[in-house]
């Protein structure tokens, strides 16, 4: 059963400070979100500032990194290289009608001519995405869009035999997959919506308490996305997510969820990418059920990515306070030690509020997210979530139950903003850190000891 916080004023207390914290996501873009204090407000290193202008050669790597990616998406917003030739507008317009039989029915097996109806009518749909004339009118551009959705979601509809229909659909989402890989080398707007799209390649539905079976290689196309250097990461930002829906409706299997893990740590590791990507990567990663390597060495390595991201203090706060969420969070096993995993969250929680009552800016969205992302290290989000966090994972530990009660003072006074953090909560939190350190830091027998 999930532990629950039993004084029902603090209940009602946590609650409201839950949604004060998400009402910023609502109101403000992902970018706003992730903007940091200024260097002097002990939040980390400064945000990102868009430049006016190419950085000149002495310009640090940072800066450098920044105006590329900037120059990467205003190329990319100018691209102008429509897919959509004359030939397949007429041939659309000749073989509309049906296709939109074949897209109820299916093909019939061993007609060439069917096939190439759907394919070029498929094609159609696909590269009126990419036509500059439907992109600057929003009307036309919503209408490509929703004409693509529909014909994919209903697919097959008029299939009884549940075999058939999904052997039709893997048909069908094989001949669409290479006109979206072609989105994906198009302008920004080709590229933005094919990653969306992506999630609606189902081939079958869910069974037994699993996720729907979506098409065998989209997984490989979000990889590639994420593994391309041609790629701006304003584009990999919008793969991460789809990563994380994906992860979350799809029954997917445990190779792909390492693949899918390593590919999005690989990310984390890259110097100077924004916040907000980061941040994206991280969401995902909580995503990843397997809890550790399927070969040798075995190791948990969502939980090392995050704890390695918790553990270095170049990082921005608020990305370490993400991480810390990772971990009661992702997938895990039996051999992780939760109590050590809890003491560093709680060191974590310390530090954070240090920064938070020195902080001239303790309205800045980014404490809200911090206290938020700490309180789910160790809580559960909803009733159901039996598995989530600290305090349910190794709900017979002492340990671990005294460092969320130690912490909980201070990520309720950063997510209710509510003044600084009194020194006497600050100082039992670190008071509780060092009677409380474990002797072995090991979380895990296949990774190192913690720092």
């Amino acid at each position: 059963m999930p532990v629950e916080v039993t004084d029902k004023s603090q209940v009602s207390r946590i609650w409201l400070m839950m949604l004060a914290a998400c009402y910023p996501l609502l109101a403000v873009a992902p970018n706003a979100l992730a903007t940091q204090e200024s260097a002097d407000s002990e939040g980390g290193p400064p945000a990102s500032q868009p430049a006016a202008v190419a950085p000149e050669a002495n310009s640090d790597p940072a800066t450098a990194y920044r105006v590329k990616q900037q120059g990467l998406v205003r190329d990319l917003r100018r691209l102008q290289q429509s897919l959509l030739t004359p030939e397949i507008v007429v041939r659309f317009s000749s073989d509309s009608r049906d296709y939109r039989g074949l897209l109820r029915t299916g093909v019939s097996r061993g007609s060439a001519r069917e096939l190439e109806i759907l394919r070029t009518c498929l094609k159609y749909r696909a590269y009126s995405l990419s036509d500059p004339d439907v992109q600057k009118n929003p009307g036309l551009f919503e209408a490509a869009f929703k004409n693509l959705l529909r014909d994919l979601n209903g697919a097959g509809g008029q299939i009884l035999n549940a075999g058939d229909k999904q052997r039709y659909r893997q048909l069908l989402c094989g001949e669409l997959l290479p006109f979206f890989k072609e989105l994906l080398q198009n302008n920004l707007y080709s590229r933005s919506v094919a990653i969306e799209l992506m999630l609606e390649f189902e081939v079958g539905p869910a069974k037994s308490n699993r996720g729907v079976t979506i098409f065998d290689q989209v997984d490989d196309v979000l990889v590639t996305v994420l593994k391309d250097a041609a790629q701006p990461d304003f584009v990999k930002t919008r793969a991460a997510n789809v990563c994380k829906k994906y992860l979350q409706k799809a029954d997917v299997t445990p190779q792909v969820q390492i693949t899918l893990a390593n590919a999005l740590i690989s990310e984390l590791q890259r110097p100077f990418t924004e916040i907000a990507y980061q941040n994206t990567l991280l969401s995902a990663l909580e995503e990843i059920a397997e809890p550790r390597e399927l070969v040798s060495p075995k190791r948990a390595i969502v939980m090392l990515a995050a704890t390695t991201i918790i553990q270095d203090n170049t990082r921005d706060i608020l990305i370490r306070c993400r991480a810390a969420r990772v971990l009661g969070r992702c997938g895990f096993d039996s051999s992780i030690d939760f109590e050590v995993l809890a003491w560093k969250v709680s060191e974590l929680t310390l530090e954070t509020g240090v920064r938070y009552t020195q902080a001239k800016n303790k309205k800045a969205p980014k404490w809200q997210l911090c206290g938020w992302n700490l309180y789910l290290a160790f809580h559960h989000e909803k009733k159901k979530e039996v598995s989530k966090g600290f305090l349910n994972r190794d709900n017979k530990s002492q340990l671990v139950r005294s460092g969320y009660e130690a912490s909980l003072p201070v990520m309720l006074k950063m997510m209710g903003q509510d003044g600084a953090v009194p020194a006497g909560v600050l100082n039992a939190l670190h008071t509780w850190e060092g009677k409380n350190k474990p002797a072995n830091l090991k979380f895990d027998p296949a990774c190192p000891p913690l720092k």
